[in-house]
Formats: structure tokens, sequence, C-alpha cells
């Protein structure tokens, strides 16, 4: 225990030493020029289907990866129905009477121009939605952007869903709601 302790020390003085020092201390790290993605590049291939005939899809559980997702999240969101929503909201649907319903096949580096600014009641500018670049996905990937949200005086609610156009699969998405009365501090 003594002698960890020694050499802790003995590395923390040598540290400290080169830091005093002034000397600059390099890394050095080889990038490979080719990154693998899970979800490569595809804009070069020609996909038929559009963003309406897979929402209907969708909305339907046409594909096979739909419906494994229902039959494995049903029981989890039929027991926490009042907390977490309901099985229809985990596979994108348009919020009824929406400000706006967004349905567009567009590739993944494009889905973070797609951002709406709402005041939330208390001076601050929101933007939504605040999709960051996946690593996974290849920014020259084709994807299916959906975007629903209503925005009155009184509140916010937006969904949104990024779904693989190859796959099917959803890449990213979530929901946010942003309740405009509520004040804060006065």
């Amino acid at each position: 225990m003594k002698k960890l302790f020694l050499i802790s020390l003995y590395m923390l003085f040598s540290c400290s030493l080169f830091v005093l020092s002034g000397n600059p201390v390099y890394s050095q790290t080889t990038l490979s020029d080719k990154v693998e993605y899970l979800y490569p590049a595809n804009k070069e291939k020609v996909f038929h289907e559009t963003e309406d005939e897979f929402y209907q899809a969708l909305r339907d559980l046409k594909y096979p990866v739909h419906q494994e997702f229902y039959r494995k999240h049903y029981k989890f969101f039929k027991k926490h129905k009042n907390k977490y929503g309901d099985m229809d909201d985990a596979l994108f649907k348009d919020i009824p009477d929406a400000t706006v319903n967004f349905r567009k096949k567009v590739l993944f580096q494009e889905v973070e121009k797609f951002n709406y600014v709402t005041w939330d009641g208390n001076g601050i500018l929101t933007t939504y939605p605040d999709i960051k670049m996946n690593q996974a996905v290849s920014p020259d990937r084709q994807v299916y952007f959906f975007y629903s949200f209503k925005d009155t005086d009184k509140e916010f609610r937006g969904r949104c869903a990024v779904y693989d156009v190859e796959t099917k699969q959803l890449v990213a998405g979530g929901a946010a709601y942003i309740n405009k009365q509520l004040k804060v501090g006065k």
C-alpha cells in the first residue's frame, strides 16, 4: 500500500514537473481515411417509395421491422400508457390538429436544417427538433424525416422521427412538450 502511494506521488510529481517546465505534450493519432458507418452512404441509390407511402406502411405495420417493434413494446406501452404515451406514438404518428405536418425524403445531413424556433413563455427561444448527427449514420444516407408540431400561445407539442429509407429502421427521433404559461421567478 505504501509502495503504491509512493508510485502515485512520483507520477504526480513528474507530470507536474513537465507542466511547470512548459514542455509541450504531443499525442499522435492515426486517422483512417475511410469511416465505417453502420448505415453507409446510399445517396446514389434509387428508392421509389414516397414519404407518404412509407408513412402509411408504418401506420399499417407493413414491414417486419415495425411488426417486431410493435410486438416487443406493446405490453410496456399498455402498462405505462398514461406515463409514456401510447403505442401509436412509438411508431411515428402526426399530431392531431398540428400546426405543421412535414414528411420528406432527405439526406441525413439535411435533417439539422429543419429546426423550428419557438418562444417558451419565459423569454427563451427554443429550437425543435434538436437532432444531432448520429455517428453510426453516414451524412449521405437517405432517410425519411417526419416532423409534426402544434404551437399555440399556451403550449408547444412536437414529434419527429428519422427512418432509414433502405432498412426502414428508426435512426433518431423524439417528442417535446413546452408549457408556455409557466413563469419562472417573479
